[in-house]
């Protein structure tokens, strides 16, 4: 099966904002248009199995927050974010016996990206973010997610894993090379394995597990990986869903999220902390 799709974009943008100590009044304004194609292909291999492929346009405008944080300041306006996106993929299930099931869904990703738009330090004050955009960036990686279902005769024991290696790079910038992008992990890795009874009840544990990044573009503070184990149980009916989780049972100390430094010093204040022993209870109402 041949895909085709026709995206047409139009932004506009208008920022006013007057400093309140000058009373200069600054007026970023632009409007943004694309025409992005796309065409994919599904090859279905069997009943269970399917294999696609896509090219794709991409196009992203500014937001209003971004020209007003435009490091060049004044009326500058930024541009818009473009690119070319490649992914090729496949996803499906197969029997494992007569009641066992398993599935999958692999995708692999490939974006070359001009003008993306990042945040980085004031020239005048550091640690302060600011707006700009970068000439040629590299957006790729693999997305994978595997799941089963084994029959235990009144029950079934259901793992499921999912898994993201991340591959993003500066190309060929003047300043950063081919540095990694921050913030970006190497990989993510989440996971549970879940027993669920004929009545609805379900419990198993969970695991969380985030791969090393970095906090500067010129990749001289590292954040170190962690690995977050939780558990996890409950009922679910045809209209009434109640669980609740253990989060980060181990009590282990990480950092969840960071801010980001051109270049960051050791003791630059960029990490946040992510929650401790945690216990998170819900109902939830289907209607």
């Amino acid at each position: 099966t041949a895909t085709l799709a026709l995206q047409g974009v139009r932004a506009e943008r208008d920022v006013r904002n007057t400093d309140v100590e000058s009373g200069v009044l600054s007026n970023p304004s632009d409007v943004y248009t694309s025409i992005n194609p796309r065409i994919g292909a599904i090859v279905d291999l069997s009943d269970d199995a399917t294999l696609y492929a896509n090219v794709s346009r991409l196009y992203e405008p500014p937001t209003n927050y971004q020209l007003q944080d435009n490091v060049a300041g004044g009326d500058a306006t930024l541009d818009a974010m473009y690119g070319t996106v490649l992914e090729i993929g496949t996803r499906g299930s197969s029997s494992l016996g007569a009641d066992d099931r398993w599935g999958w869904d692999v995708s692999l990703y490939f974006a070359e990206i001009r003008d993306e738009i990042l945040s980085v330090d004031a020239p005048l004050a550091p640690g302060t973010s600011l707006s700009t955009n970068v000439d040629k960036t590299v957006h790729a990686g693999l997305e994978l997610l595997v799941n089963a279902a084994w029959d235990m005769g009144g029950g079934a024991i259901e793992p499921l894993v999912s898994l993201t290696f991340n591959h993003f790079e500066f190309d060929n910038d003047p300043v950063y090379g081919n540095n990694r992008l921050p913030v970006a992990p190497d990989y993510t890795l989440r996971g549970e394995v879940m027993y669920r009874n004929d009545r609805g009840w379900f419990a198993g544990p969970t695991l969380e597990v985030t791969g090393e990044r970095y906090g500067d573009f010129a990749n001289t503070y590292v954040i170190e990986d962690y690995a977050l184990l939780g558990l996890r149980g409950g009922w679910s009916g045809r209209e009434w869903n109640i669980y609740a989780e253990l989060g980060n049972v181990l009590d282990e100390e990480y950092v969840a999220y960071n801010a980001v430094r051109d270049v960051a010093p050791a003791d630059a204040a960029i990490l946040y902390p992510g929650a401790p022993i945690s216990v998170f209870v819900g109902i939830e109402r289907a209607f």
